[in-house]
């Protein structure tokens, strides 16, 4: 019976905080562009479930955290939890989304046998996100470091804001390959040449989450969005993005 009721719950939770509600003011939820699938996904399933519209905010996670501090109108704010806890934001309760992973991948006609293989000659032009600025950048740069790689690769990297500008630099090919997550490649198939998980052990766990601002203007969504980020169908988008 416990087992029961503990699966419920988040379903009954959500059902409370919206029952006899009507939310004419829309959540707004800024988050890292390299997680802009996954949460336009939720944020589609949340409106379907609640009525609460949504409305999104994407881009690298210094100009969300930035956003969030001067706008006055964002609510939820979804990125890497250790980052957002060092960014000078208040915030009321966090959920749990889930586990970032990154990769290293290459456009169409290149292929590397081992995230390794980066540091080799052939791999003149490397790219990633900005290690100041972006999640992934920051665990790349991890990753180079504790793997004894960065000083064959730092004079070929190409730095840029986001995950998905290193993305367009792979479609192009404009680059042998590049730092990403396992969210932003797995829709691509065929597009790219492919990619290769990089060990966890070398980059700090990368932990998901959606934290609600102090001060957020319509704390009853964010609280409701919460709830449903614990339901098995928020937990299957999540999934299903590689999270």
């Amino acid at each position: 019976m416990k087992r029961i009721l503990w699966t419920l719950f988040p379903v009954l939770a959500l059902a409370l905080v919206l029952a006899g509600q009507a939310l004419a003011e829309p959540l707004t939820i800024a988050a890292g562009a390299g997680y802009k699938k996954p949460v336009t996904e939720l944020a589609a399933a949340f409106e379907a479930a609640s009525g609460t519209k949504t409305e999104l905010v994407f881009g690298n996670m210094g100009q969300v955290t930035t956003q969030a501090k001067t706008s006055g109108v964002v609510d939820v704010v979804v990125g890497e939890q250790a980052f957002l806890d060092k960014a000078g934001l208040a915030f009321s309760g966090v959920a749990p989304i889930g586990q970032g992973v990154l990769v290293v991948a290459w456009p169409k006609g290149k292929t590397l046998a081992a995230p390794a293989d980066v540091a080799r000659p052939e791999v003149a032009r490397l790219a990633m996100p900005d290690p100041q600025k972006a999640i992934y950048g920051k665990a790349a740069r991890e990753y180079l470091d504790k793997a004894g790689l960065a000083q064959a690769v730092d004079g070929k990297l190409l730095v840029v804001a986001t995950v998905p500008q290193v993305t367009t630099y792979l479609l192009s090919g404009e680059v042998d390959a590049g730092f990403v997550n396992r969210t932003d490649v797995l829709d691509l198939g065929p597009a790219i040449g492919g990619y290769l998980e990089v060990d966890p052990s070398l980059y700090a766990p990368i932990r998901i989450v959606a934290e609600t601002l102090a001060e957020a203007k319509n704390p009853e969504a964010a609280k409701a969005f919460a709830a449903f980020l614990a339901t098995d169908p928020a937990k299957a988008i999540a999934k299903k993005h590689g999270l």
